[in-house]
Formats: structure tokens, sequence, C-alpha cells
């Protein structure tokens, strides 16, 4: 008879013991990204603070604590003015683009006036394209001499009611790529709306008209808050505005009174201390918001998942509320962007001589030939695809931390990454500047590549956030569970199952972070070097001096390179412009 011999059991770690230490293990490197996260995105803005309260820059010896920085700034008149100008600027420009983009709203989304997708889409083109582009065709269209408004004088009793040079035309200029965020946001809840509620009102006696404007746009006072609040915060903080159409009428802006007080009188402190009152500002903006909107409960609905959109019927005047809309477009986007176009194809642009007798691709041989405008495109380039790629590696890290694990300070690094969001982006660029000349004395970052795509990068870490965030709150955690019951830790888990289906939205936050890292400017006010040239910044200085046929070229360049990168990701990715 055979007889098995039993053999013991090689000696295992206890389950509980095991478990301690993959979790301690998990934890630790948990603690090293939350501190090394908060640290480079939050705790940059230390340093301008500190800044605003040394009497010295900090990159220099010796100095002491004082407050002649908030005092000088204080008793400058010139800076109350540019105060008021800001606040007059923000004003209209939020009062304008929120008519113009709730009725935008409304009209495309609840209404039945012919042609709404493709309005729609000509709606939502300002918000793809980079914002200067605008700028400069708007500069060469609508300006007092500019190519259309003297068609008009000359050719029709009509003519540009308003000065471009002036704060209520740069406002109206704003307003092309505001407008279209302010639709974005309200057009989202017009579509979550149940119509059951206007069927109620229907019933009770009121009218299509009157169940839309008692029942729907009290509903949308949330996201009607929220755009006008984001819409007047980047109002302040706007530099190329200002600095190309507001520089010959001398209207100073804050973020023209700061870059002018850095760039031509060195006066670092004084600007440190400007930045620290616009920082304060925007996050009092934050504040108001949450105070005003309150609870959000409030303007939810519980009549279940909406079984569709109901159209309101116009009639005739559907014909009329396409027109405006369209006429709309055509001023604020179609003739700007055929400004830039025929600016940079043509040797000169003028309402009397005939654009197809002046053709020429000199001022693109000029962008070419010219090093410093090869260079500034090849630098957005990588700091772009790199900055982009690694970037989104980090978001994509950092998210799953923040939404799928047990760390307990989870919620403040949420905060954190969302946290880019209410700073200005000149703020963001100071901080940088005062922070690598604490930490990098010897300033092989700061004058590198590198410290510009760092800026670029926290700048636009919100955006990559809010697009990655969906796709990963839409994965159950049940999947997660599964592999850890089989003895998969954290890390891997995340590994080899979230981050391989979130794949594609990691795709979609890299298209995004690329399009907006190669038209960031203002960041790199504070960075950039004569090495060092980047393509915003570039064309921001070039078209602060002239707007000529090589500002518009390279315009024309960063909007192709734009339209060519959004384009393969939506057809690769879905990707689609959003706010």
């Amino acid at each position: 008879m055979s007889s098995t011999q039993l053999q013991s059991a090689p000696p295992r770690t206890p389950p509980q013991q095991q478990h301690r230490r993959r979790r301690l293990t998990t934890n630790a490197s948990h603690y090293i990204l939350w501190a090394l996260s908060l640290i480079v995105i939050v705790g940059s803005v230390v340093p301008v603070v500190a800044a605003s309260l040394w009497s010295t820059p900090l990159y220099e010896t010796g100095g002491h604590l004082t407050w002649d920085n908030f005092q000088t700034l204080l008793t400058d008149r010139s800076w109350w003015t540019a105060v008021t100008n800001s606040i007059l600027f923000a004003a209209l420009n939020t009062v304008g683009s929120i008519v113009v983009g709730v009725a935008c709203a409304v009209f495309l989304t609840r209404t039945d006036i012919p042609g709404r997708r493709v309005l729609t889409t000509l709606l939502l083109v300002p918000i793809a394209l980079p914002g200067l582009v605008l700028i400069i065709g708007w500069a060469a269209m609508w300006t007092p001499a500019g190519f259309a408004s003297s068609w008009l004088q000359t050719n029709t009793p009509l003519s540009m009611p308003v000065n471009l040079y002036s704060i209520p035309g740069m406002a109206m200029v704003a307003m092309s790529v505001a407008s279209p965020t302010v639709f974005l946001l309200c057009r989202g809840t017009l579509l979550s709306i149940d119509p059951s509620l206007e069927d109620a009102a229907r019933t009770s006696g009121a009218s299509p008209l009157r169940s839309l404007l008692t029942v729907s746009l009290p509903l949308m006072r949330p996201a009607i808050v929220n755009a006008a609040l984001l819409v007047f915060a980047l109002s302040m903080e706007v530099l190329g505005l200002p600095l190309i159409l507001g520089f010959s009428s001398k209207i100073s802006l804050i973020s023209t009174y700061l870059y002018d007080h850095w760039v031509n009188d060195s006066q670092q402190g004084l600007v440190s201390a400007g930045a620290v009152f616009l920082l304060v500002a925007v996050s009092g903006l934050l504040v108001l918001r949450n105070r005003l909107v309150g609870d959000t409960a409030r303007f939810n609905t519980t009549t279940g998942k909406p079984t569709g959109v109901r159209t309101l019927q116009l009639g005739a005047w559907r014909w009329a509320a396409t027109a405006a809309i369209a006429l709309f477009l055509l001023v604020f986007v179609a003739v700007p962007l055929a400004g830039v176009v025929m600016t940079a194809f043509t040797s000169i642009l003028s309402p009397f001589i005939s654009p197809w007798s002046v053709l020429t691709l000199d001022n693109f041989s000029a962008v070419l030939d010219n090093s410093l405008y090869t260079n500034s495109i090849t630098n957005s380039l990588l700091i772009a695809g790199i900055g982009g790629a690694v970037t989104t590696i980090v978001i994509a890290v950092l998210s799953v931390v923040a939404h799928r694990s047990a760390f307990r300070f989870r919620g403040s690094l949420q905060q954190g990454m969302l946290w880019p969001r209410m700073m200005p982006a000149l703020v963001t660029g100071m901080a940088f500047f005062w922070s690598f000349a604490l930490l990098d004395r010897s300033g092989a970052l700061r004058t590198s590549l590198w410290g510009i795509g760092i800026a670029f990068a926290v700048r636009s870490l919100a955006l990559g956030y809010s697009a990655f965030y969906p796709a990963l709150a839409g994965i159950g955690a049940d999947l997660d569970n599964a592999a850890r019951t089989s003895g998969a830790t954290w890390w891997k888990t995340m590994r080899t199952i979230v981050f391989r289906l979130v794949t594609p939205a990691m795709g979609a936050s890299f298209v995004l972070l690329f399009v907006a890292m190669l038209n960031d400017a203002e960041p790199a006010v504070f960075l950039v070097t004569d090495k060092t040239p980047v393509l915003g910044l570039t064309m921001l200085q070039l078209a602060a001096t002239s707007i000529g046929g090589t500002v518009a070229a390279l315009g024309v360049i960063q909007m192709v390179i734009t339209s060519l990168v959004l384009g393969a990701g939506r057809a690769l990715l879905g990707v689609r412009p959003r706010a």
C-alpha cells in the first residue's frame, strides 16, 4: 500500500502583517506625492508673498521685512487708475458675455431656429483657437483704420459703433472669447433640466415662452453665477488685449501695470505686491461665488432622468433669431479670422486695394528666415509635446491617489489640482520666477525650457484634470476590489486595470494640454530669455508694437497647428473644445 508523504509548506508571512507592510509602502508613496505636488502647485505662491514683503529682490543678499512695497503701490495714482480700468473692463465684458452667452444657449438649445448645429460649431471656434489670433484679427479689421471698418465707411452708411482703442472696445473684443464659454456652461444646464417641469407649468396655463423664463432660467442660476465670476476673474488678468489695443490710448489695466513695471522699471517688489493684490481679489471672487450660489441642491430636479429636450416653436421669429446670431458670428468671429488670413497673405491690407492684386508669401518667408521666430515655434512645440505628455502622466497619478485611494489627505489633493484655475497667469509666472531664484541660484533651471515648461504645466493642470477626471469617475470600484482580493497591490491595480481603462481620457487630456501650453504666453513673461523664446510671448511682444504681416503669419501658423492637433484629437479620441 502506497503512502503519501506530507511536506510542510514554507513559512508565510501572516496576511495581516503582509497587508500592513504593503499598506505602509503605499501610504508612504502617497505622502511623498501629496507633499511634492502641493509644494509645486500651491507652495510656489509663498515666494511671491515673501518678495512683496522684502526690501530687496530675493536673489540678492541682505534686505529686511518691510511694508514699503505695499505702501508705494497703494499711494501710486497710476495703480488705482489701472484697478478702476480693470474693474470697468471686467464688468463690461462680463455683462455682455452673459447676455450673449445665455441668449445663444437658449436659442440654440431650446428653440427651433434653423441651422442650430452649424451656428453652434461656429460659436465655439474662438475657444478652440488661440485668443491672441482673434485679437490680431480684430485689430486688422475693426480698428478705426482697419480694413472692414474703413470699407463700411467708404461704401455704406454704416460704421463700427465702438472704438476698439477704448475700454468698451476692448470689452467687445473679449466677448468674442468669453461668450462661447458662457454658452457652454449654460447649455449643459439647459440640457440637464427635465422637460416635465416645463410641462407642469404649461398645464397650469403658462405659455411656452413663460414656462421657459419662469422654470428653466431660474434653474440656470448656478451656471450663470459661475460663468459670470469666471469671466470676471479672467478679465482681471488678461494681458494681450490691453497691451495691443490699450497701448495707443494709454489705457492701463492691472496686468499691463505689472508688466510695464517689471519689464521697463524693474520694480520687482512693487510688482510682487500687485500680484498678491490680484491673487487675493481672484480668491475673493471664489468666496463670493460660494455665497451667491449657496446650496446647489436647491437647483436640482428630482424627477429622474430627462426624457428629452423640448424645443420652443418661434414661428416667423425663428428667422430673425437666426439672422441675429449669424450677424454676431460674422462680426465677432468670421471677419477677425478673415483679417488674420488676409493680413498674412498680402503685402498690404487696404480697402482701396484689391487683396487679390497684392497676394504674397513674403510674410511666411520672413518668419522662416528669422531664427527668433523659428526658435519660438520649435521651443513651443517641445514644451507642448514633452510637457503635455509628462503633465498628463502626473495628472493621472495624482488623480488616482485623490479619487481611488484611502489616503487621508486626498481631499486637499483634489483642491490642489484645481488651485491653478483661480491663480492668474501672471502670478503663476512670477511665482516660479521667485521659486527658481531661491532654489536655483545658478539660474540654470529658470533660464531653460524646463523652467518655462514647469510653469506652463502648473498653469494648465486644472484643464487637464477636468478632462481626465470624468472618465476616472466612470470606472466602478468593484474592479479595484476584485484585483485587490486576488493579491494585487494598490499600485499594481492602478497600473494594470485603471490606467488601461482611462487611456483614451489620458489622450484627450494630452491634446488639450498640448494646445494650452502651445498658446500660453503670460507665465513666460517672467521666465523667458533671449535663448528660450516661446511662440505665444513672441507674438504678444511683436503685436504690441505693430500689427503687420509677420505677426499675422505667425498667427496663421499657430492657428494651423492648433487646428491640426484638435482635429487629430477629435478624430482619434473624440476630443472637443470645452471650457
